[in-house]
């Protein structure tokens, strides 16, 4: 008889060098500090207001090095600014993979704070990118000129609304441009609807030069980025979409493969594997959803102008559909910008598979064969083979 014995194996944690760490709850008011010492005993608890002053009394009465954690929240900013200012190590944790805060029956402050510093003393907590002051500036400008427009977009679709209650017809395509909008003010509409139209066109007029001017704040910043002249030699990329690539990836050396800036960028398919089973699912969520947007809106414009893509997508079309093809390229957009950036050399256009072409055309004879054959409504189809009855 074969006996199994089992042996208990040492493992060994790696510990940070720091004498002090210090767990951090961050909330709109206050703060729930937690103080461990090198040997990872809890020396106190503190709850403090969210004031600059409160916190360098606090620090001050630290001997030695010390390296704080928290999570980011909605508003780490501050904080993570303060910290650097006074050049004190910080980490970002990353709240939705430290499930150990989460998966817990009596949750509260101290425990948070406690987790985290125990978490970052064994170094086995998930963290988050910081980006440095410019590259958020730039996100916030991006940010809020996205606000703007789609505030604009809103009020137009407002008007449009009222203009098909009462069945007007408008004469033009676009009836924002000086003709339309004197069209709309001949229109009859009843009182109070005349009044909200005007106001809507108002608001519009008073939009419109802020989105102009947030245009060129945005491309002051990026024109002079070192990304910025690689990335706009892609058919597709403007200024916008460039300044969003640069706000979003930062540095592109922080991705070490190609497949991790592809997760990153939202344009992943989760996969489930048990055994000799693979399942594909969506696309993850758990991303970047701005850089996911950018490429797919980029990809529209470069089917236009690259035939290697242009080939793929109507090959993929005919496979899956369009919403499939257009990820799909913006997927293969992706990896042609991560090694851009890592290598510094311009966008090249990609040649036409021969694969594409073949299969894209049989799949093309298919369908039209079924749409030919293919029995009318109410008719009965003979069965061939006798049996499949």
């Amino acid at each position: 008889m074969i006996q199994l014995k089992y042996v208990k194996q040492k493992t060994e944690v790696a510990m940070s060098n720091y004498d002090y760490e210090i767990g951090l709850d961050l909330h709109k008011e206050f703060s729930m500090l937690a103080l461990l010492n090198r040997q990872g005993e809890c020396l106190r608890f503190d709850k403090l207001e969210n004031n600059p002053i409160l916190l360098n009394k606090y620090f001050s009465q630290l001997s030695g090095s010390v390296r704080v954690t928290f999570e980011s929240t909605r508003n780490w900013y501050w904080l993570a600014d303060y910290l650097h200012d006074r050049n004190i190590d910080c980490i970002l944790s990353n709240p939705f993979l430290n499930r150990a805060i989460a998966h817990v029956h009596a949750k509260n402050d101290k425990y948070d704070a406690r987790t985290l510093a125990q978490l970052a003393q064994c170094e086995l907590i998930a963290t988050c990118y910081v980006p440095s002051k410019p590259i958020r500036h730039l996100r916030e400008l991006i940010s809020h000129r996205s606000k703007l427009v789609n505030m604009r977009t809103k009020l137009k679709n407002r008007i449009h609304l009222m203009v098909d209650k009462y069945n007007f017809k408008a004469p033009y395509d676009y009836i924002f441009g000086p003709h339309g909008i004197k069209w709309l003010d001949g229109c009859d509409f009843p009182e109070p609807i005349k009044q909200i139209v005007k106001d809507l066109l108002k608001t519009i007029e008073i939009l419109n030069p802020q989105i102009e001017e947030y245009y060129y704040r945005i491309k002051d910043r990026v024109e002079k980025h070192q990304y910025y002249k690689l990335l706009t030699t892609v058919h597709g990329i403007g200024v916008l979409h460039a300044a969003s690539i640069i706000a979003r990836v930062a540095d592109i050396k922080r991705f070490p493969t190609v497949e991790g800036f592809i997760r990153y960028s939202g344009l992943s398919v989760n996969t489930r594997a048990s055994a000799d089973r693979l399942t594909y699912g969506h696309l993850n969520r758990q991303a970047d959803t701005h850089l996911r947007t950018t490429f797919v809106e980029a990809s529209y414009l470069i089917i236009k102008h690259d035939p290697g893509l242009r080939a793929f997508y109507d090959y993929l079309r005919a496979q899956k559909g369009h919403g499939c093809a257009i990820c799909g390229v913006a997927r293969k957009l992706a990896r042609s910008v991560y090694f851009m950036l890592r290598n510094s050399t311009p966008y090249r256009v990609r040649k036409v598979q021969p694969q594409y072409i073949q299969q894209h055309t049989t799949t093309l004879k298919v369908k039209r064969l079924h749409r030919q054959h293919k029995p009318e409504a109410g008719s009965f189809r003979a069965v061939t083979d006798p049996t499949s009855i």
